[in-house]
C-alpha cells in the first residue's frame, strides 16, 4: 500500500482548567469576549466557530488564550464523537501527542535539580533494564539526556503508531528492541555522532524514560502527577492510558477524514514518554504560564528559572532552524520568540505556544485527522495573533547592504529538507522563496538588512547570511540566533547551471532519472532525496497532477534503490495501472505481493486488473 501522506509537522508546547469555569484576565484595553468570540478571517469576514468547524470539516476544536501572564480567552465547540453528537467542553481532554516531549523534558531537568541526575552525563549511568546498542558513532562521545531531549543523540525511531485496547501491546523495552512495533522491526540505533546533528527521534525520548523511571523507581505516570500535574492543579491532565483506572473520563475521540472514529476513537500511546499524555487547552495554559513566569523570575509553583532556562535554551539550528531540551525553538510567529511544540497522533493532535517574554500564549487541540486539523490550527493561530495585534514589526539596520551582500545572497540552496529555496532581487528588494516549511506551507518574504551581512526574515527566528562552509568550501545561507554563538550552515547554493536529480525525475526519462539518483547517492548517501517517504510522495505528488511520466520516474527510482520494500512496488503499480498499463502494472504488484503475501491491496488490484 502507498503511503501517500507522511506525519510531517513534527511537531509543540502546553496549557490549563479547574474544573469550575476559570477567572479570565481582563485587560481594560481590550475586549476579549468580542475580539476572540467568532472568528474573524483576514478579510473582515465573520464567521461562528459552530461554522468554522464544519467548514473545516473536523469534529471539534478546543483553545485557550493567553496575554499578560493570564487566560484572557478559552472556548470548547464541537463533539467527542461525531455519531454520538456529545458536546466537548473547557474540561474535556485531548491526547497531546508529541506535546508530552516538553513535560517529560521538564521533569528530567527537574529531576537533574535535584541532583538525581546530569543532563550532560552518559545516559547509560542510569539505565538498568535496557543497554544502549553498541556503535561506532558513539566510540568517543556517548549519548547524555541532554542529546536525548534535544535531538541530537542520533536515535532512530521518529514516532510510533498508536494502538488500541485489545492490542497486543509492547513494553518500552519491547519497543527499544523493535518488537511489536507496526512502524519498525528493528532495535533503536545511532545513525549519526551524538551532538553533531538533528534527527528527530520518540525513540529517544523512551530511552530518556527508562532512564528516569530506573533511577527513580517511580513510573513516568506517577513522576508527572506528582511533580506537575497536581501541583499546577491540572485536574483534566494524565498521562496514564485506556485501561488504568486513572485514566479520563471526559475525552475527545479520535477521528478519520471522513469524521468516522478511529477504532474505538481512544488512542493508547505505550511510549508515555514521547506521546502519551492527554489534556486540555486551559491545563496546558497552566503550565505555559508557570513556564513564562520562571523564565520572567516571578513566584513560581514548581518550575524554577534554571529549569525554565534549560528546557527553552537554544541547543542547535541544525536542519529545523532552534530545538531545545524539549520544547520547539524554531516558531517566530508575529515576529515574536516562542517556545512550542506541536503533537500528532491518528486523529487527533494540537500545537501549544508560548512567548518567551510578555506572557502571551496559544493552546489548541482538535480530534480531526492531520490533513483537516493541521490547516484549522494554523488558521485559528493566524486569527488570534491579527484580532489581538501581536504583530511586531521588523525593522531595518539604517545601513543598506552592498551590492557585493545582496550578489552573494541572489541564487538557489538546497534546503535541509530538499526543497530548492531562491533569493531574488527586484530593484532594492530582497525576497526570500521556500516552498516547503515544517508545517507544510510555502513562505515567501522580504530579508530585512540587519548589519554585517545579516538579515531578518518574517516569522523566522534566525537570522541569515551567506558564508563559506569549511568542510566544502562552498557559500551557504547560514543561520545565526541572536544571543547565542550559534551557527548553522543550513542550505548550500546551487551552481548555476546545477540540476538536482528530482528536477531530472520531473522532465527527463527514466535512465536519465537513475543516473541523476546514482550520482547523487554516491556525494550524498545519507540525503533525504532518497528516503523511500521521500520518493514515494514525490510520486503521488506527479500522480495527482496526472503526471505519470514524472511519477512513474520517481517510482522506479524509489523501487530501485529500495528493492526489498514491498510499497515500492505498490505504488509503482498504480502509477502504470492509473497510466493504463495493465501489463506492467500486474508485473510491479505481483513483484509487491512477492515481499509481502500479506498485501492485500496488491492482491486486490491484480484480482482487478485480471478481471
Amino acid at each position: 500500500m502507498s503511503q501517500k501522506t507522511s506525519n510531517v509537522r513534527l511537531f509543540l508546547l502546553t496549557l490549563c482548567f479547574c474544573l469550575a469555569q476559570p477567572v479570565l484576565a481582563k485587560n481594560a484595553s481590550k475586549d476579549y469576549e468580542k475580539l476572540l468570540n467568532v472568528f474573524t478571517a483576514s478579510n473582515g469576514e465573520v464567521t461562528s466557530y459552530e461554522e468554522f468547524i464544519k467548514q473545516a470539516k473536523i469534529p471539534s476544536l478546543s483553545f485557550a488564550v493567553v496575554e499578560d501572564y493570564q487566560v484572557v480567552y478559552s472556548q470548547a465547540i464541537g463533539y467527542k464523537d461525531m455519531s454520538s453528537q456529545d458536546k466537548i467542553n473547557n474540561a474535556t481532554a485531548f491526547s497531546t501527542a508529541s506535546i508530552s516531549k516538553p513535560v517529560t523534558a521538564t521533569i528530567v531537568a527537574m529531576l537533574a535539580e535535584q541532583g538525581k541526575l546530569n543532563l550532560d552525563d552518559p545516559v547509560k549511568n542510569y539505565l538498568k533494564r535496557w543497554a544502549l546498542p553498541s556503535s561506532g558513532f558513539t566510540k568517543n562521545r556517548e549519548i547524555t539526556l541532554r542529546d536525548l531531549l534535544t535531538h541530537t543523540a542520533g536515535t532512530t525511531q521518529g514516532g510510533f503508531a498508536d494502538f488500541f485496547l485489545g492490542d497486543d501491546i509492547p513494553t518500552l523495552v519491547e519497543s527499544l528492541n523493535g518488537i511489536k512495533l507496526p512502524r519498525y522491526n528493528k532495535p533503536i540505533s545511532v545513525t549519526f555522532t551524538p551532538g553533531t546533528d538533528w534527527e528527530y527521534s520518540g525513540g529517544g525520548y523512551v530511552i530518556a524514560q527508562v532512564a528516569i523511571e530506573d533511577i527513580t523507581g517511580k513510573t513516568l505516570q506517577e513522576l508527572a502527577e506528582e511533580m506537575l500535574f497536581k501541583p499546577l492543579d491540572m485536574q483534566n491532565t494524565t498521562m496514564y492510558q485506556n485501561g488504568h483506572k486513572k485514566f479520563l473520563k471526559n475525552i475527545a475521540k479520535a477521528h478519520n477524514s471522513d469524521l468516522t472514529l478511529n477504532g474505538d476513537g481512544i488512542l493508547i500511546c505505550p511510549q508515555i514518554a514521547p506521546s502519551g499524555m492527554w489534556s486540555t487547552p486551559l491545563d496546558m495554559a497552566k503550565f505555559v504560564i508557570e513556564y513564562q513566569k520562571a523564565l520572567a523570575g516571578e513566584k513560581t509553583e514548581v518550575i524554577s528559572p534554571w529549569v525554565a532556562r534549560e528546557t527553552t535554551r537554544v541547543h542547535t539550528l541544525e536542519k529545523v532552524d532552534g530545538w531545545a531540551a524539549g520544547w520547539m525553538r524554531l516558531e517566530a510567529t508575529a515576529n515574536l520568540d516562542w517556545f512550542s511544540h506541536g503533537g500528532s497522533n491518528t486523529g487527533m493532535g494540537g500545537h501549544v505556544m508560548g512567548t518567551m517574554q510578555n506572557g502571551k500564549g496559544i493552546m489548541i487541540f482538535s480530534n480531526s485527522s492531520t490533513p483537516q486539523r493541521n490547516p484549522a490550527i494554523d488558521t485559528m493561530i493566524e486569527n488570534i495573533v491579527r484580532v489581538l495585534d501581536w504583530e511586531k514589526p521588523l525593522s531595518k539596520n539604517e545601513t543598506s547592504p552592498t551590492t557585493k551582500i545582496k550578489d552573494k545572497l541572489v541564487g538557489r540552496y538546497l534546503s535541509a529538507f530538499d526543497q530548492i529555496v531562491t533569493i531574488e532581487q527586484a530593484d532594492d528588494k530582497l525576497t526570500y522563496r521556500n516552498p516547503l516549511t515544517i508545517g507544510g506551507k510555502s513562505f515567501e518574504g522580504e530579508l530585512f538588512y540587519q548589519g554585517h551581512g545579516q538579515f531578518a526574515l518574517p516569522s523566522h527566528s534566525n537570522l541569515l547570511s551567506v558564508e563559506i562552509n569549511p568542510e566544502d568550501n562552498k557559500p551557504y545561507i547560514t543561520f545565526h540566533r541572536q544571543g547565542t554563538d550559534l551557527k548553522s550552515y543550513a542550505m548550500r547554493k546551487l551552481a548555476v547551471d546545477e540540476v538536482l536529480p528530482f528536477e531530472v525525475a520531473e522532465s527527463g526519462s527514466i535512465e536519465e532519472s537513475l543516473a541523476a539518483y546514482e550520482s547523487w547517492y554516491k556525494q550524498h548517501p545519507r540525503s533525504r532525496l532518497l528516503a523511500p517517504n521521500m520518493l514515494n510522495n514525490q510520486g503521488y505528488v506527479a500522480l495527482s497532477k496526472q503526471d505519470y511520466k514524472a511519477a512513474i520516474n520517481f517510482l522506479t527510482v524509489y523501487a530501485t534503490f529500495h528493492s526489498n520494500d514491498a510499497n515500492a512496488f505498490d505504488s509503482l503499480g498504480e502509477a502504470y495501472m492509473l497510466k493504463g498499463d495493465k501489463a506492467l502494472a500486474v508485473k510491479h504488484y505481483q513483484k509487491s505481493l512477492s515481499l509481502n503475501p500479506n498485501n492485500d491491496n496488491a492482491k486486490q488490484m491484480l484480482a482487478k486488473l485480471k478481471r
